[in-house]
């Protein structure tokens, strides 16, 4: 094939055959809508059949507007996939090395009409498919040649030797069949009862046919569906390789896929009691980037499946987290300085080397909780919760289940991986190569100094969650030993950031909560003029206060950041303290706020991964970070840090670069601020729309209009960089070694005002990195943004 190869959808299949479809469930619901309606308004059919008509056509007409647009590129490196409808367009581009799943789906009735499938392709940098191409003829030729193009970009995927091949138990099969009968049975019978009472509303519940016909409808489209389920899995195949790892399924539509060995993460299996039983297991594989797991189900050999992932997976190098070798950031540099005269230099192009560190691969060992540690503080806590017997409940759980985590759990450091067990009714097994972890975070707190303890907390870039070596026992040497499986060793310390707390500062950076305290206080002592008894509350409230300001006194005096060659080392804490490692090359982006009337700020470290938190029911996705407040000059340390992680100077290039940072600064090669019109349009319709906003409109608009104007994207020769915020100015800079995928998006208003968003992802998000809104020269910045990254 050419270097570059373009294609498109079978225009029968992507345009006709969704429009039957579209017919049909339209059909469904303009049938429904007019027996509901016509029940209290009496409306004509005509008027029914003319709507339904009306949306078929236009319905049919937006298809073709898609597929005009819809085109997918292949070039040296890249695929872009180009889309649009009616009043958008949009562009993906993904570039190969950061590729971690390849799946072509054949849908039976759409492959057997037309003999057409769907790619979906998926990187380290999104939750979901960065480049779909819908309905395409030849789409295992495609596939294919997806997998070739793969090679020529670092991959090896050629399944040259086959280490495993695995497929689903039939029992354990049987046992998630009954699991899945069940599911829709009760789902069938939820929707039975909902259409029992309509029956019934309409005098037809005396109609006992209807109903028994109803109920057997059910069970046998339960019983169907299982059938399906059951041809689903047992046809699964699962094959590892020594560099990919392929699987088949489906029944009547088909999913084949591949995985690229060099950017798999991590493997983990689990077993509930009814696994242990029957000796079968869950493997979940981990690629690069939250939300890129794969699952096998009921396993008979998957212990043996995941150990040779993992070993796979240890020996092979990633792609999508590898910095190149000699990468050229083009460092260039402004006006200097000199006399109190500018000079201009020359620009200077600086290959940057960000070499990978040596890790260290003899140290190896087994751990678990310490029994003391864990135990001692429960039973002397014990006499406190008897006495309050509403404590003892929650604190006899609360011991029984710290008694089988000490007895369940085992930790262990490998050769290649660090590795977490957890074996009692139900097991987990959870390895993370040390290819894939981004940090290393040591935990004290004031009991485990009591018994000589600690915790390591273990982040990778293709895990939700982390591993965590708890409350193990702190022996000599395994805080160098640990760290040393990253690569991180005692260095020479080339700079530091440390907290600069104050109490005029902390009124700034607490600004508003500053003026509510304020506002509490005057009403307090306004209130006590007429009740003395009121002064008490507010002796509180000031007491509570000024220990406050004491406690961040102490915690920010031990908030320190350091700067070695290869990594950054920060620590927090007085009772909980925190120690955290991170490679430099493991940093994706940084955040800065300047607190208003201030030099003060924060300064944010966005890491490589993500973490699931739970609360309660919901769970959140939280970025890997770690933040210090109240950094001086903090105008200037995004600049100066992203200078120290992508170019490496020494301890005195440092000193002299943050002592005249205006002459290192890099030049802006290209900037953009957002379009006043997309947004007032929107919020001015909803202000008039919405009374209550219109009485309020003379104070929004300003402060609407204002927030659109301090906004700002710049493009710098390594890095895009975003400003914005009116009392808190804000900052975040992306390098473009860290940049996953960048698409380029025009909506309605977009092509009204003739302007585009472009979003930026880096690798190891599930969610956008950095949007850039709505800036009219959006052609030019995106064009730009993709001869840099």
């Amino acid at each position: 094939m050419p270097k570059i190869y373009e294609i498109k959808p079978n225009k029968t299949a992507f345009v006709t055959y969704r429009f039957l479809i579209s017919l049909i469930s339209s059909f469904i619901f303009f049938t429904i809508l007019y027996f509901v309606i016509n029940r209290f308004f009496g409306l004509s059919i005509i008027i029914f059949i003319a709507l339904y008509i009306i949306s078929a056509i236009f319905g049919y007409y937006l298809l073709t507007i898609r597929y005009k647009k819809e085109r997918y590129i292949f070039m040296p490196g890249k695929i872009i996939h180009k889309a649009g409808s009616l009043f958008s367009d949009s562009e993906t581009e993904l570039v190969l090395k950061n590729i971690t799943h390849v799946n072509m789906q054949l849908p039976f009735i759409m492959n057997k009409l037309f003999n057409v499938g769907n790619v979906r392709i998926q990187s380290a940098g999104s939750i979901a498919a960065e480049v779909s191409m819908f309905a395409i003829d030849d789409s295992g030729k495609i596939y294919e040649y997806v997998r070739t193009l793969m090679q020529t970009s670092g991959f090896s995927v050629k399944k040259s030797k086959l280490i495993q091949s695995e497929r689903p138990s039939p029992l354990g099969v049987f046992f998630e069949t009954v699991k899945w009968f069940f599911i829709w049975l009760y789902s069938l019978g939820m929707l039975v009862v909902v259409a029992f009472s309509m029956l019934e509303k309409l005098n037809l519940f005396k109609h006992t046919t209807l109903i028994i016909a109803i109920t057997i409808a059910g069970v046998l489209f339960s019983l169907l569906m299982s059938l399906f389920k059951f041809l689903d899995l047992i046809n699964r195949r699962y094959n590892v390789y020594n560099d990919t790892i392929t699987y088949k399924e489906g029944f009547l539509t088909k999913n084949y896929a591949l995985l690229p060995i060099e950017n798999l993460a991590d493997a983990t299996t689990s077993q509930n009691l009814v696994d242990k039983i029957f000796g079968l297991y869950d493997v979940k594989i981990s690629c690069q980037g939250r939300g890129q797991e794969v699952l096998f189900k009921n396993m008979v050999n998957g212990k043996q499946l995941e150990q040779n992932i993992d070993l796979l997976a240890a020996k092979s190098k990633s792609l999508s987290s590898k910095q190149q070798s000699s990468k050229e950031i083009g460092s260039e540099l402004t006006s200097q300085k000199s006399n109190g005269a500018k000079q201009k230099t020359a620009t200077k192009k600086a290959a940057l080397t960000l070499k990978s560190l040596t890790k260290d691969n003899k140290f190896n060992g087994s751990y678990s909780r310490d029994g003391r540690r864990v135990l001692i503080p429960l039973l002397v806590a014990f006499p406190f919760c008897l006495i309050l017997f509403p404590l003892f409940i929650p604190w006899f759980f609360f011991f029984l289940s710290e008694l089988i985590s000490l007895y369940a759990n085992k930790y262990f450091v490998k050769t290649n991986s660090i590795e977490h067990k957890f074996d009692f009714i139900n097991s987990k097994h959870t390895e993370f190569t040390t290819d894939k972890i981004m940090a290393i975070i040591i935990k004290e707190n004031f009991i485990d100094k009591w018994f000589n303890t600690c915790s390591l907390k273990f982040w990778s870039i293709g895990s939700g969650q982390d591993i965590t070596f708890k409350n193990i026992k702190k022996e000599e040497g395994l805080y160098q030993n640990v760290l040393s499986k990253l690569g991180i060793k005692q260095q020479d310390l080339l700079y530091h950031v440390d907290s600069n707390f104050g109490f005029f500062e902390m009124l700034k950076a607490n600004l508003f909560g500053t003026l509510i305290l304020a506002g509490l206080i005057v009403g307090f002592l306004i209130s006590s003029a007429f009740n003395l008894l009121l002064l008490i509350p507010l002796i509180f409230i000031v007491l509570l206060y000024i220990l406050s300001i004491v406690y961040r006194e102490v915690y920010y005096q031990r908030s320190k950041m350091r700067f070695y060659k290869d990594y950054v080392y920060f620590q927090r804490g007085i009772f909980f303290r925190e120690f955290y490692y991170v490679p430099y090359n493991n940093i994706k982006d940084i955040t800065t706020v300047k607190y208003p009337l201030s030099s003060l700020g924060v300064l944010s470290f966005n890491i490589a991964g993500e973490s699931v938190v739970q609360q309660g029911k919901q769970q959140t996705i939280v970025s890997n970070s770690f933040t210090i407040h109240y950094a001086d000059n903090i105008e200037t340390k995004d600049e100066l840090i992203d200078m120290i992680f992508y170019s490496r100077p020494t301890k005195k290039k440092i000193a002299e670069m943050e002592q005249n940072i205006d002459s290192f600064m890099p030049v802006s090669l290209l900037h953009a601020k957002p379009a006043l019109a997309n947004t007032l349009v929107p919020f001015l319709i909803a202000s008039f729309v919405i009374f209550p906003l219109l009485l309020l409109l003379p104070i929004t608009l300003p402060l609407v209009i204002l927030s659109i104007k301090v906004k700002s994207y710049i493009i710098q020769p390594y890095r895009v960089v975003s400003k914005w915020g009116i009392i808190y100015k804000k900052q975040k800079s992306v390098v473009f070694n860290k940049v996953d995928h960048i698409n380029f998006y025009q909506g309605m208003l977009n092509k009204m005002f003739n302007n585009g968003t472009i979003t930026i992802n880096t690798i190891g998000s599930s969610t956008t990195e950095l949007m850039i809104k709505n800036i009219p020269n959006h052609k030019e910045f995106y064009e730009l943004l993709k001869k840099n990254y």
